[in-house]
């Protein structure tokens, strides 16, 4: 059982893909030196990942190896 909503996750999630969109998206624009190219890898790569990301936090929220949850959380 987590002590995490939904909606926490999916905010740690749209969080997350911005700040990480935008480096890919500034290394992409480095690298080739077109914004166009840059623009493209962000219409494709945030709500990809995003949606990846948000899957796998809802895959770990099943998961109970590795956690220390107090026993109030668990009854």
């Amino acid at each position: 059982m987590s002590i995490y909503t939904r909606s926490r996750v999916f905010a740690k999630t749209l969080v997350w893909r911005i700040i990480a969109t935008l480096t890919g998206a500034g290394v992409t624009w480095i690298l080739t030196g077109e914004v166009e190219t840059a623009g493209k890898f962000i219409l494709i790569e945030f709500p990809l990942k995003m949606l990846f990301y948000y899957i796998h936090e809802i895959v770990w929220d099943e998961v109970s190896w590795g956690t220390n949850i107090p026993e109030y959380y668990s009854k």
